[in-house]
Order: structure tokens, then sequence, then C-alpha cells
């Protein structure tokens, strides 16, 4: 009876350490399987016009609420470079937006009522439009995104 009680106990204290063992196996297992994905950033430049510095805050800001990471827009050049990621939005949504706050740009004409919407001094000529240029879909009620 005696040599029963100490073979049950060595078999217990082995299932313990075994189990010890195997839960520290796992811990460093999860360890190495998470990762970090580091997410994939695309940049693009395409024209956007606007005339001031007034402009650059107005079509950087659109890109940024549309998703852009950032947006740089020359004002000499009237390129907007932007970065994203293309798993949260798209050069066509950024470009969309830029339009619907007033300022033409490659992918789409601004609606009338956004740009004449802008600021005096904002108002660009707009017969430098790219031809290939979309209406942006601005719904009657929608509001311009300034």
């Amino acid at each position: 009876m005696y040599s029963a009680k100490i073979v049950f106990s060595i078999l217990a204290l082995s299932v313990c350490f075994f189990n010890a063992i195997g839960a520290q196996q796992m811990t460093g297992l999860t360890k190495k399987a998470a990762t970090a994905v580091t997410p994939t950033t695309q940049t693009e430049t395409f024209q956007v016009l606007g005339n001031c510095g007034m402009c650059k805050r107005t079509i950087e800001k659109a890109a940024i609420q549309a998703g852009a990471a950032s947006a740089n827009w020359d004002v000499e050049k009237d390129l907007l470079a932007v970065s994203f990621d293309p798993a949260k939005t798209s050069v066509d949504a950024i470009q969309k937006a830029v339009a619907r706050s007033g300022y033409d740009n490659g992918g789409y004409k601004a609606p009338d009522e956004a740009y004449n919407n802008l600021h005096g001094c904002c108002q660009y000529d707009r017969s430098g439009a790219p031809g290939s240029a979309k209406s942006c879909g601005m719904m009657e009620g929608d509001a311009p995104e300034n």
C-alpha cells in the first residue's frame, strides 16, 4: 500500500511537470507566431487646380479625410502627392473628396456649387481642367468637404 502511494505521487508530479513544460512551449510558439505586418504604402501624384496657400490647406485636408496618410500639394505645379494604404482608400476616393471640396483634378471635376463656395482668391481658372475629368457625383444636398 505504501509503494502504491509513492508510485501514485510520482505519477501525479510527472503529469504536473510535463503540463508545465508544455504550457511554456506553447507560450513560446505563440510569441514566435505573432509577428508585426508592415502595411503597404502607395504613393501617387496627380493634378489639382488651385491658387494659393488657403487652397493648399483645403486640398490637403480633403485628401487626408479621404484616407491619405500624407498629402502635399505643390502650389507652383498644381500637383498633389499622396501616400496611402490601398487597403483603406484609393486614388479615386481621394480625387473625389478633393473635387467635392471644390477643386478640379485629374480624376474629377468639382461640382459648380462647391467651386462657387470657395473663397474669392481660391476660385482658379477652370479652363485648365483635365478634359477626362468626370463629375464627382455630388448629390443635391451633399455639403462640400471644407
